[in-house]
């Protein structure tokens, strides 16, 4: 959508946005949508969202409809401002807000480990995802981890991006998603459609000394850290 002002919602539509259920910090951005109009990406960072595109997909998934509306920020730039269009997002409406019990057990059913790069993260740096997105598969009738996989920071922004644009993501095929990467990291037959295989390597404590010693192996050779890292596991 082009430049233009939100929309004026009726008592009707701010009261069934208030029933609608979400996370907390989902919630934080709604109440500022509903007393502002419109949220920019720049106050999005200010509220604590790391990748602001992900406030909208949060609403949207809550049920929420949401527009984009291209502005001016203070340095002259342009920056994408949401707000909403008064209308309900069927294909995310209904969705349930994992309960926080939930989410701390299937953290601790993996050891506190990131399901794709496999690193070791405290519970408040974990995130809970759905293995298949929302989007393509919904809420099952009850939450079972099997559904679900605890991602760190970095990964969960990589997944999302890489599932929202994903040729999967307009075909809404759920058996594609889960023999996928993103949702299937031990046992998967390609990334977002592509005949890829991939392995996320984190490296903390003691074996950072490992990365340090590949990175200088592949400065004596005269190639790419990667391409070192791939001769090391082909020997």
């Amino acid at each position: 959508m082009t430049s233009k002002d939100p929309i004026v919602l009726s008592a009707d539509q701010i009261a069934w946005l208030r029933q609608l259920k979400m996370s907390k910090r989902a919630a934080l951005v709604r109440d500022y949508i509903l007393e502002y109009g419109a949220v920019t990406t720049g106050k999005l960072a200010e509220l604590g969202y790391s990748h602001p595109p992900r406030a909208a997909r949060d609403l949207k998934d809550a049920g929420a409809g949401v527009v984009t509306i291209m502005v001016k920020g203070p340095d002259g730039r342009r920056m994408a401002s949401y707000a909403f269009n008064g209308k309900a997002n069927e294909d995310g409406a209904g969705r349930v807000v994992i309960p926080k019990a939930f989410g701390e057990a299937l953290k601790r059913a993996h050891g506190g480990k990131c399901a794709v790069c496999y690193g070791d993260f405290s519970e408040r740096e974990l995130q809970c995802d759905h293995r298949v997105p929302f989007a393509i598969a919904g809420d099952k009738p009850k939450l079972v981890q099997e559904d679900f996989m605890p991602l760190c920071a970095s990964d969960n922004r990589a997944k999302s991006w890489s599932c929202e644009n994903c040729p999967n993501w307009e075909l809404k095929d759920e058996d594609t998603c889960r023999s996928c990467f993103w949702a299937s990291p031990e046992n998967y037959t390609h990334v977002s459609t592509r005949p890829e295989r991939r392995i996320n390597l984190l490296f903390q404590g003691d074996e950072v000394e490992i990365f340090d010693a590949l990175k200088n192996a592949a400065a004596n050779e005269g190639v790419s850290l990667t391409e070192a890292t791939k001769r090391k596991l082909a020997d």
